[in-house]
């Protein structure tokens, strides 16, 4: 019997709470087609779930990987130009702001960060050379080819991320063109201008190593490591700009740079927001399909979970009329199939999340060629998220159990 008459609840006594879990399991695993309804309802959710879920992280992680080939999303740089200045490279800031940012790497993980001289040169073919081209001038960059692992830029996918070595240089292919150099060629470069006074800087020859072909701005320079044109130019320890790799969305970065801001007050502190904003457009529109599809599933599987336990009492309404008729209460009924679709949600739940697992490791090797990492947080997620949904989707058919009188019932019996 249900009730015990000494206690003070129906399930207080040892054998009452072993009576319902041996009905409870029976009545999920004994003749249950209704039952494997539900299962197969709440698995195919759980498994559509996981697979956005797991889509969705791999997206995000590989475009942010994408965007990365865009290069820097923050700019540092001298807010006017520097007196120090007399070449009009656009003013110029001390090498030591590389030290002072490597404070910032705790607070920013991932942070990434490449130094930039642009100085104003002349290029020349070396003496001797025939044909015989007029001298050119263009704008020469000197950066530490050293961060190109850390960072992406433009120029890494066309072969200079390595850099040129000790005299040597990259030149950009309309600058090769109109001087008719290739690579292995030599090339004299001219420093700018020695201020009033002062004696002339020699030219100095270096090896073409590379010539690099973007179809930006890129193919009008000539590169070179920092330390080599900081010597050629005399800006020991200057730098023009410090292009910055922030990680993260739209909101990270823009912390991020106010934070800097208040570190480099002397500083112009700037987001690329062409880059910035993109990045964060295109993700937030993915968030919003997966966060949008996942609801639309989770309310039609509910729909159909409360169609199915409303199956499943009506059919079971005179095992409902004998067990109120021996003694056991509304609530304690209600509890029973509200325990019942527990059970089910946490089966299909822990099924679905490994079958949608499955599911997206084929779509990714599909659809972008590449192995997935299986998000392991959204085991107690997907399993939590299942049980909460069939639960609720019970409790307005488990309304019918206070309807039911169990002489009318087992009378038309």
């Amino acid at each position: 019997m249900y009730r015990d008459p000494g206690s003070n609840g129906p399930m207080n006594h040892p054998s009452s709470l072993k009576m319902f879990w041996r009905l409870l399991l029976r009545s999920i695993f004994v003749k249950r087609p209704q039952a494997a309804l539900a299962v197969g309802s709440l698995l195919v959710g759980a498994a559509v779930t996981t697979m956005l879920l797991n889509l969705y992280e791999d997206v995000h992680r590989k475009m942010t990987q994408e965007f990365r080939a865009y290069g820097a999303n923050v700019v540092l740089s001298p807010r006017a130009a520097d007196s120090r200045d007399p070449f009009g490279t656009g003013g110029v800031m001390d090498e030591d702001v590389l030290t002072r940012l490597e404070a910032y790497r705790s607070r920013i993980p991932d942070l990434s960060a490449r130094p930039l001289l642009y100085v104003v040169v002349r290029l020349r073919r070396a003496p001797g050379a025939v044909p015989e081209v007029e001298p050119q001038n263009v704008v020469a960059v000197g950066t530490d080819f050293s961060v190109a692992g850390r960072q992406v830029t433009s120029l890494e996918p066309k072969g200079i991320a390595g850099g040129p070595g000790s005299g040597e240089c990259v030149v950009g292919a309309r600058v090769a063109e109109r001087l008719r150099l290739g690579a292995g060629d030599p090339l004299e470069i001219e420093p700018p201008g020695p201020a009033t006074g002062s004696p002339p800087k020699p030219r100095r020859q270096f090896r073409i190593s590379n010539v690099v072909s973007t179809g930006a701005s890129e193919d009008d320079q000539v590169f070179l490591a920092l330390a080599e044109l900081q010597r050629l130019a005399g800006f020991e320890k200057k730098l023009s700009l410090v292009e910055l790799r922030v990680p993260g969305e739209t909101a990270a970065v823009e912390r991020a740079v106010n934070e800097l801001t208040r570190a480099f007050p002397g500083l112009d502190v700037r987001p690329v927001r062409q880059i910035v904003y993109s990045e964060g457009r295109v993700l937030g529109i993915i968030r919003w399909l997966v966060v949008s599809l996942t609801a639309l599933i989770l309310v039609i599987i509910a729909l159909c979970i409360m169609a199915t336990m409303t199956a499943i009492v009506l059919e079971r309404r005179k095992d409902i009329a004998v067990m109120k008729a021996l003694g056991a209460s509304d609530r304690l009924v209600m509890g029973f199939f509200l325990m019942e679709g527990a059970a089910l949600g946490l089966v299909a739940g822990l099924a679905g999340y490994f079958f949608g697992g499955i599911l997206a490791t084929a779509l990714a090797r599909r659809l972008f060629g590449v192995r997935l990492d299986w998000a392991w947080w959204a085991l107690p997620l997907v399993s939590t998220a299942s049980v909460l949904i069939s639960v609720l989707a019970t409790f307005p058919p488990v309304r019918i159990v206070r309807k039911v009188e169990p002489a009318v019932v087992l009378k038309g019996a």
